[in-house]
């Protein structure tokens, strides 16, 4: 099995896992997995999730989803025909957040362009 159907795989089922069946009470929010890195000798994986809620609670999320990883493991060993299934190492992805500020940043540099251009024409027309 190539690496790349590897992380789809562990993407996939990571996906349900988080989904249904993490129960911890410190987990809050909505996660999404965006993408999962392993190591070439399998023995590890990154797994990039993007958080969406309380930013005040994203530590304390992403610090139990870590303390979740061996029993994530197990759940995958059920799942997922491998010898060994990864050890996991959640990391938080901002890329979506990144974007969504990017879009805001760009969006008003649109309107601030309009209304600079609606003033100018103004002025040419000798309305102001």
């Amino acid at each position: 099995m190539n690496i790349e159907r590897i992380n789809s795989e562990l993407l996939k089922q990571l996906s349900v896992i988080f989904r249904f069946e993490l129960n911890d009470p410190r987990i809050h929010g909505m996660l999404t997995v965006l993408e999962v890195k392993t190591s070439d000798d399998l023995s590890h994986a990154r797994v990039y999730v993007s958080y969406f809620g309380d930013a005040s609670l994203k530590a304390e999320t992403f610090e139990a989803l870590n303390g979740c990883t061996g029993h994530m493991r197990n759940l995958l060993k059920q799942r997922v025909k491998m010898r060994t299934v990864p050890y996991l190492r959640i990391i938080p992805d901002d890329s979506l957040e990144q974007a969504r500020q990017l879009t805001d940043l760009i969006e008003d540099a649109m309107d601030k362009t309009h209304e600079t251009e609606k003033n100018y024409k103004g002025d040419e027309n000798g309305d102001n």
